[in-house]
């Protein structure tokens, strides 16, 4: 089977929808005769799209507002439209420019207006190779559909490949604002190259003949409670995703579907067909990861059988009004489940709060009012090779991505045989990481290539009276000279460890705290000076640690001692030392001084919190739960001040967003979610760009300025064990420094792949 008609079967497959292909990030140039190139859009989208007319495509180039973008004109001094369109046609003179700052696509647009002028698409750093490839066939394809007015499916790959434009040596145009020394090089407009690496990517796609001879895979159906009663009863269509398609197939018209009660705070989720035949019965719970969009008038969601294996489901309503309905009881209903307690004790406020937490489509207010959120654009020389110098350089990268590969196969297994594995992470702002494994800690450099090379081991890590200390939590400390540790065995302790010298050095007496579970800097970036204080966390206090004072290291002035039951998680400090904590109940507080009452207490979701980070700023709160992650923004839009230092008005609660993977990327997966901690990238005046979590082997990123804008696409990574640990390599985001149970790695994130990409990969397994 040809290579564009493999492609095509995910590209092409939903005729319902117009979007056939999308780069979400990159810059707008356009290019006029004797005049210096000039971007129109500093940050926007690429998408080709559908036509009413048949074998008609459009390439829309769409605005993503920014700082500042507002106030750009064009030479008329006519404000600019939000979108730019162009009907695709093989006259667009359309191609594909490769440089080593990054991936370009030029054209000239064919209507009289566009007469004499070029334009052109920038790709950002983090677009992958496979999803420029796909843009370019995509548009080629169009071409091909316009020019012979029939489908391409049965074309040669000869035949589409004659609109591509083989030019060697293009006229200068736009360079890629990035100075980023890692940034991704796509492959070469060559044919053979290209068709080559597409090959690779869809070699596991049947042809049509195998998939049509196969049915699409159901769940077995579970037995439903007897004795139970209905909380909401409404009528849908059902849909089932199938991985093969990247599609939903729908499995029934006309469906009811039910929440019912069977018992006290237990619920389940009941389809039947028009006859009465039960279609599924689920019981709720989080990891159904349920999805609602209003864009799209559907509930999407997760089922797992009973041999554990993935599927995701979706019912289309028939309007707005009805799914509001039935996502108004499904959110009172999962409360109770999770939380056991009546949804009538929830104040209205937080009953809102709480169901807008399951919405994909939320709307967002003007994330980035402040200078301190956009992106300096900076200018790079431009190089373009020719033929013979493009080979070199393919063969330089080669060479690079193999010594690359060394790097991140490079393995941390200390001597001893104990069967111990990597447990914890800490990466430094020198030019170090240090893994925890059992009671050794392993030591590893950044090289120039932003890899990692192993430096040493810490072993055999004791206490004054010779036990074994295997550290649970870990904190850099002075100037990351020094790490201070807690042991669960002993949560009255708390342990420093001289890096330099290689031992425990200090015992920290912290009696009466019912034990010390975390430790956070007094700051974000505290660790980078020679501060010898910190905070510390148990289930119902927060403390100032203090390990000059005699005796017990807790100041007492500075200990908040709260009611039983907080039972607290996880914390998180700004640059200026303000304190976010947040707890098993999913309730997050703000401080802006430890010892007193927070400023302000976000509702209680009922889902753990696992682990929290702030913008150095204070700004924006992420909170990492099992399933999900949310991220707040804690700035209140009418006085201007931070949730820190201020309440929010009762009615006025920071709407959160919900970051988590989709429902039938779960099911492509083929197991549930289990998120570790998120992060942003961080650095003393850096920016935070990017959030980085993982789940199973998967590591994820999401573009923190997309998400602001209300773009929740993803990228992913796949290992071939769970990701204990990971981080960004400090003062960029680049580099994440990536722990698995025996592997210590630096991944470059434009090694991650696009969405599209990430379902392929999940199927190969």
């Amino acid at each position: 089977m040809n290579v564009f008609k493999s492609l095509g079967k995910l590209i092409w497959g939903d005729e319902s929808n117009p979007e056939l292909v999308q780069i979400t990030s990159g810059q707008f140039y356009i290019h006029k005769p004797s005049i210096p190139r000039k971007c129109i859009y500093i940050d926007s989208m690429a998408t080709i799209r559908r036509t009413s007319q048949p074998h008609q495509y459009l390439l829309a180039i769409n605005r993503v507002f920014e700082e500042g973008e507002d106030d750009l004109q064009d030479e008329s001094g006519e404000d600019l439209d939000d979108e730019k369109v162009f009907l695709i046609d093989g006259a667009m003179q359309f191609r594909k420019v490769v440089a080593t700052t990054g991936t370009s696509f030029t054209w000239r647009g064919l209507a009289s207006e566009d007469a004499g002028m070029e334009y052109e698409f920038v790709c950002d750093d983090d677009t992958t190779a496979f999803t420029v490839n796909n843009f370019e066939i995509t548009t080629y394809q169009c071409m091909y559909e316009r020019k012979h007015q029939k489908s391409h499916i049965n074309a040669e790959d000869e035949a589409i490949e004659e609109f591509e434009i083989k030019t060697r040596k293009p006229k200068p145009v736009a360079s890629k604002a990035s100075t980023s020394k890692t940034s991704a090089k796509a492959p070469t407009s060559a044919s053979a190259a290209r068709i080559k690496k597409e090959k690779e990517s869809v070699q596991h796609v049947e042809s049509e003949e195998e998939y049509d001879s196969q049915e699409i895979d159901k769940p077995a159906v579970r037995t439903m409670p007897s004795g139970s009663e209905a909380v909401v009863d409404i009528m849908g269509e059902l849909n089932l995703f199938d991985a093969r398609t990247n599609m939903f197939m729908t499995q029934a018209d006309d469906v009811r579907c039910r929440l019912v009660r069977d018992g006290k705070f237990s619920y389940w989720l009941l389809v039947t067909a028009k006859d009465g035949v039960q279609q599924l019965a689920q019981p709720l719970e989080p990891r159904m990861n349920p999805v609602f969009s209003q864009k799209h008038v559907s509930f999407i969601w997760n089922y797992f059988d009973d041999k554990h294996n993935v599927f995701s489901w979706l019912i289309r309503f028939k309007d707005v009004i009805t799914l509001s309905k039935f996502q108004g009881s499904f959110g009172e209903c999962m409360y109770e489940a999770i939380n056991k307690e009546a949804w009538s004790k929830v104040s209205d406020v937080d009953q809102e709060y709480m169901i807008k937490t399951y919405q994909d489509d939320v709307e967002m207010k003007d994330a980035d009012s402040s200078s301190q959120y956009s992106s300096e654009e900076e200018e790079e020389e431009e190089y373009y090779p020719d033929e013979e110098q493009e080979e070199e350089e393919e063969e330089e990268e080669a060479k690079y991505d193999e010594d690359e590969s060394e790097d991140e196969e490079e393995t941390f297994v200390p001597s001893g045989g104990d069967g111990a594995k990597n447990s914890q992470l800490a990466v430094g702002y020198k030019d170090r990481s240090f893994v925890v494994r059992g009671n050794k800690i392993g030591v590893f450099k950044h090289n120039d290539r932003d890899g990692l090379d192993f430096s040493t081991t810490i072993k055999n890590l004791s206490n004054n009276k010779g036990r074994e200390v295997n550290p649970s939590k870990v904190l850099l400390h002075e100037q990351d000279t020094s790490m201070v540790m807690i042991d669960p065995r002993d949560l009255d302790t708390a342990y420093k460890v001289d890096l330099e010298y290689g031992k425990i050095v200090e015992e920290w007496n912290m009696p009466g705290t019912s034990g010390v579970l975390n430790l956070v800097g007094d700051s974000k970036y505290s660790h980078l000076t020679d501060n010898k204080t910190m905070i510390g966390l148990s289930k119902d206090a927060m403390f100032r640690i203090d390990p000059r004072l005699s005796g017990s290291k807790i100041v007492d002035s500075q200990m908040k001692q709260y009611a039983k039951g907080n039972n607290f998680t996880a914390a998180a400090t700004t640059t200026n030392g303000s304190l976010a904590v947040a707890g098993a109940k999913g309730d997050i507080k703000l401080l802006n001084d430890l010892g007193k009452n927070a400023k302000t207490a976000l509702p209680v979701l009922g889902d753990p919190i696992l682990g929290l980070d702030v913008t150095g700023n204070g700004r924006w709160v992420i909170a990492t739960c099992k399933n999900y992650i949310l991220l707040i923004d804690v700035l209140n839009p009418e006085n201007k001040r931070l949730g820190f230092d201020a309440s929010f008005p009762a009615k006025a609660k920071p709407a959160p967003i919900k970051l988590h993977l989709k429902p039938e990327h779960v099911a492509a997966m083929k197991q549930p979610v289990s998120f570790t901690p998120a992060r942003f990238n961080t650095g003393v005046n850096e920016e935070e760009k990017t959030i980085v979590a993982s789940t199973g082997p998967y590591v994820i990123t999401w573009n923190f300025r997309r998400v602001k804008n209300g773009h929740y696409d993803y990228q992913i990574k796949q290992y071939s064990d769970d990701v204990v640990a990971d981080n960004f390599k400090f003062g960029q985001d680049r580099s994440i420094i990536v722990a698995l149970p025996h592997d210590v790695t630096a991944l470059p994130k434009r090694n991650l792949s696009s969405l599209a990409d990430a379902i392929i990969q999940a199927r190969k397994k």
